[in-house]
């Protein structure tokens, strides 16, 4: 009998405990923020809902946040997702409000790079619950399709969708990018309590990624992750594989989501920096490094 390929969930995150705890953290923080933010805004407004007994549970003064997860207001000081302003400046042309909202977050992820995939991203609890469908469904003997499109397809698509939206004059991006439609949705089913089109792309996401490609739309469609791609290529933290102590077990391959390959130091900018190839090496083979 053939054994059956492994998945993420065959392994422990044994090490780095303290960045797995962060990131955990740091995630956990934007979806409650995704989530709550809309049964806040309902508490302040005074509003009703079948969702007014967990409003309940807010203040009644008005939050400190407007909007949610790519496009945020914190008191005075607003910040954009880079590809969401992008396809703004495309659609009504570039401005220098528009710069200072989308630098904070230009400037973290050429720091670190496209780390709002790993830490902040409302679909990842989507896609952990994806992960885990997919090995329940390989201990019941079926095999589900890991399709792999080429590397580019993603930036494809982001020129594609920025060239609609442009020659449109829609804003295409946060019809389609999974962050601002869960941000969308949130506030739908809280004050009409009901999902809306929206919905169903997420869900068409959550399928291709169980059924077809195992994280396959956060590596090849969507265009916030080629965003940060593009942006995160000048980020100095990287993962590194001492090969002296690799033991070439594959953990590493098998636990990433985007298709990295650290056990062979070809690591491009589509590093989510999660950790968890760090984590699941059995010898430390691989550590973080800040080069130039």
């Amino acid at each position: 009998m053939a054994r059956r390929p492994l998945q993420p969930l065959d392994f422990t995150l044994r090490h780095g405990k303290a960045w797995q705890r962060s990131r955990l953290a740091f995630l956990t923080f934007s979806v409650v923020l995704t989530v709550g933010l809309p049964l806040w805004h309902l508490r302040a407004l005074d509003g009703h809902s079948r969702w007014s007994g967990l409003a309940s549970l807010f203040p009644t003064a008005a939050p400190p946040f407007v909007g949610a997860p790519t496009s945020i207001l914190v008191w005075v000081v607003e910040l954009v997702d880079p590809a969401e302003a992008l396809a703004v400046a495309m659609f009504r042309g570039p401005s220098w409000v528009l710069v200072w909202t989308v630098l904070p977050g230009v400037a973290l992820v050429m720091l670190l790079g496209r780390f709002f995939c790993g830490w902040a991203c409302p679909y990842l609890p989507l896609l952990a619950i994806s992960n885990a469908a997919r090995w329940l469904l390989r201990r019941m003997g079926f095999e589900p399709m890991d399709r792999r499109l080429p590397r580019v397809t993603s930036r494809v698509v982001l020129v594609g969708v920025l060239g609609v939206g442009a020659m449109l004059g829609v804003q295409v991006v946060p019809l389609v990018y999974p962050p601002a439609i869960i941000g969308r949705e949130a506030f739908r089913l809280v004050f009409t309590g009901s999902f809306g089109v929206g919905a169903l792309m997420v869900l068409g996401a959550f399928l291709f990624d169980t059924f077809v490609s195992r994280a396959g739309f956060c590596r090849s469609f969507c265009p916030g992750g080629a965003m940060f791609s593009v942006v995160g290529t000048f980020s100095p933290l990287h993962v590194h594989n001492e090969r002296s102590t690799c033991t070439d077990c594959t953990a590493c391959h098998v636990v990433c989501s985007l298709g990295q390959s650290p056990m062979t130091n070809r690591l491009d900018s589509g590093c989510e920096r999660c950790g968890k190839c760090v984590a699941v090496c059995p010898t430390k083979a691989l550590s973080w490094k800040v080069t130039r």
